[in-house]
C-alpha cells in the first residue's frame, strides 16, 4: 500500500529534530499494570518505546518504514536493549497474536488520511486485541490545530548535529485542504556548517488527517471499539473540544 508519508529521507535526523518527551510519563503510566507484551504502532525510531524498555516492559514495536527501524535498531544495540521489531503497515498488521495493551502515540493515526485506510487499519488493531485489552491513541484536536495551518513558514528546529561540526534547522509551512479535513505540510532540513552556510538540503511532505471527536468515536465504534477515556491533555485532563491540545482516546473492544 501507498506511503502515507516517507520518512526515509530523514530517517537519520529525525532524533535530532523531534526530542519530545511530554506524553513519556502518560504512557509509562498506562503501562503499569499490562500484562504481557506491549504493541507499538507507528513506532519510528523509537522515541517512546526506548524508555519503555529501559524500564523493563516487553515491547513489540511496528513500522513500515525499513530507514526509521534501522535507526531504532540501532539505538537498541547501542542500549544493549531488545525488542520484537517487525516492518509492517497498520493498515495490513499481521502478526498472529493478541496484546493487551496496544499503543499509538505521538499523533501517528492522523498519518492516515483516508477513511477507508482508517477502517482497514483499526479493523487489524481490533483483530491484534486481547479479550479485556486497550488500545491507547492519540489524535490533533481540530480545533486547535487548525489555526496553526495558515502557510507560514516557522522554524521548527535549530539544534547541533551530534558528532558533526554542524546545525540542523527544520522549517515548516503548514496549511489545510478546502474541506477542513487534512492537513498538509513541507518541511525543509537544512544542515548548516560551521561557517553558516548551508551544506544539504532535505524536504518532507507531510498530511494529517484533521478528524473531529465525532469523527473518530464513529469510526472506532464501526471496527468494534467502545471509548473507555477521552483526555485532553497528557495530565489526564477531561477533553474539552475547543480548547485541549490533544485528543487521547482510551478504547476496549465492544462486547454486542
Amino acid at each position: 500500500m501507498r506511503k502515507t508519508i516517507d520518512f526515509g529521507a530523514v530517517a537519520d535526523l529525525y532524533d535530532v529534530y523531534v526530542q519530545w518527551e511530554v506524553d513519556v510519563p502518560f504512557f509509562r503510566e498506562r503501562c503499569a499494570d499490562a500484562r504481557g507484551e506491549v504493541l507499538e504502532l507507528m513506532c519510528g525510531t523509537g522515541r517512546l518505546s526506548l524508555p519503555l524498555l529501559r524500564d523493563g516492559i516487553r515491547m513489540t514495536c511496528v513500522d513500515y518504514s525499513a530507514e526509521m527501524l534501522r535507526v531504532f535498531r540501532e539505538r537498541l544495540a547501542a542500549e544493549r536493549l531488545a525488542a520484537d521489531v517487525h516492518e509492517q503497515d497498520v493498515r495490513t498488521l499481521d502478526l498472529d497474536r493478541r496484546f493487551a495493551l496496544i499503543l499509538l502515540p505521538f499523533h501517528s493515526f492522523s498519518e492516515i488520511v483516508e477513511p477507508a485506510d482508517r477502517a482497514r487499519a483499526l479493523a487489524a488493531i481490533r483483530r491484534h486485541l486481547a479479550s479485556g485489552g486497550r488500545v491507547v491513541a492519540t489524535f490533533h484536536n481540530p480545533a486547535v490545530q487548525a489555526p496553526r495551518l495558515d502557510g507560514v513558514r516557522r522554524e521548527l528546529c535549530d539544534r547541533p548535529l551530534p558528532g558533526r561540526a554542524a546545525r540542523l534547522r527544520v522549517w515548516s509551512t503548514a496549511t489545510r485542504t478546502a474541506d477542513g479535513a487534512v492537513g498538509e505540510a513541507r518541511q525543509e532540513y537544512e544542515i548548516i556548517g560551521a561557517d553558516g552556510r548551508v551544506r544539504e538540503t532535505r524536504a518532507l511532505r507531510l498530511r494529517f488527517a484533521l478528524a473531529d471527536a465525532a469523527t473518530v468515536a464513529r469510526e472506532v465504534a464501526a471496527a468494534g471499539f467502545r471509548p473507555l477515556q477521552v483526555w485532553g491533555d497528557y495530565s489526564r485532563a477531561p477533553f474539552d473540544p475547543e480548547r485541549s491540545p490533544y485528543m487521547i482516546w482510551e478504547l476496549g473492544a465492544r462486547m454486542d
